[in-house]
């Protein structure tokens, strides 16, 4: 079981500190960048507070039930596994900026992920509102639409103006990578990532210029490091290699610095690197990785003044577009 320490040792922050926010000690005051340190800590090391006050940092893991939700519930569906959520830092702060808004707000979350949708479809409904985490199936979010179409979907948006949605501009933030790139006046970019937004943008703009090599274009269905390691293993089998790689999450782009390691290469020497996130350790890393930085946390806390805004009888639906930021670092440098 997790314990105060070890918040503290993963967010580099004092235990006593940490015990006070965790308490919401009146007297206390805390940066935004500790308070989203000390909440990403406590989600991703599953901590609980032994005195399991409905006012501290607790939500409520559902496995069945048909009790119905009250007006001051709201139901989160994710739609990644326990393990999956801990490994994906951009997944994990979405849901403490959730936790961080409801715990605000007096609000009681309950959290369901995808495997227990079809055994709580009465709690889904009775929901004034279900805030949909994450990438679904045509087939799930048929199944969520019927059952409940006061659905909050973050990160994606699958029914477009049906629903509200919070989410990140993709194109935007994909253009301004490519346009560093050619401005770097790279000749080979790779691209690794899923098939989305960000790799049509590098398809449409390394084919525009004369740049597109298919086998630079590595398509996965998962944000992971072996994913990254596993992709970049195969570039580095071919003839001519890549002179940067643009990875679709931060954590794609470890696995692609253990490759160019592994093979003998340099970064950003041989072959440059962009993230995208710019999780915690981005900054340390060997070279320090250039990324686009972006704000899940804040995405999961407007998720939930949207739900609010909801409960408080907006009639329209809303979109919310959130912007991003370029982190110049040394694995991809200006020329």
């Amino acid at each position: 079981m997790a314990t105060l320490k070890d918040i503290a040792q993963r967010a580099n922050i004092s235990t006593s500190t940490i015990s006070r926010f965790l308490n919401e000690d009146p007297t206390l005051s805390v940066s935004e960048d500790k308070k989203r340190a000390i909440l990403e800590a406590v989600e991703s090391l599953g901590y609980q507070s032994p005195k399991r006050s409905k006012k501290q940092f607790v939500h409520h893991e559902v496995t069945k039930t048909n009790e119905p939700v009250g007006e001051q519930n709201v139901v989160m569906l994710n739609f990644l596994t326990p393990t999956q959520e801990i490994d994906d830092p951009y997944f994990t702060s979405i849901r403490a900026g959730i936790q961080n808004r409801c715990l605000e707000k007096g609000i009681d979350l309950k959290t369901l992920h995808l495997d227990q949708v079809d055994a709580n479809l009465k709690l889904i409904k009775n929901a004034p509102a279900l805030i949909a985490v994450g990438h679904f199936s045509k087939q799930v979010v048929e199944t969520l639409y019927q059952a409940n179409q006061h659905i909050i979907f973050v990160d994606s948006n699958p029914l477009g103006s049906k629903t509200d949605a919070v989410l990140i501009d993709r194109l935007a933030l994909s253009d301004e990578v490519m346009q560093h790139v050619l401005n770097n006046h790279c000749k080979r970019p790779a691209f690794i990532g899923n098939n989305e937004e960000r790799l049509h943008v590098f398809r449409k703009v390394t084919k525009e210029h004369g740049l597109y090599h298919e086998a630079l274009c590595k398509v996965s269905k998962e944000y992971c490091i072996e994913s990254g390691y596993q992709a970049m293993k195969e570039m580095l089998q071919l003839d001519e290699l890549p002179d940067v790689v643009y990875a679709a999450t931060d954590m794609v782009a470890v696995g692609v610095y253990r490759a160019i390691y592994e093979s003998g290469l340099t970064i950003p020497g041989d072959i440059q690197v962009i993230g995208t996130n710019d999780i915690s350790s981005a900054r340390h890393m060997s070279p320090s990785l250039t990324t686009m930085r972006l704000f899940p946390f804040e995405m999961g806390e407007v998720a939930i003044d949207m739900f609010i805004e909801k409960m408080a009888g907006r009639k329209y639906k809303k979109t919310v577009l959130f912007g991003h930021e370029f982190i110049w670092r040394d694995s991809f440098q200006r020329k």
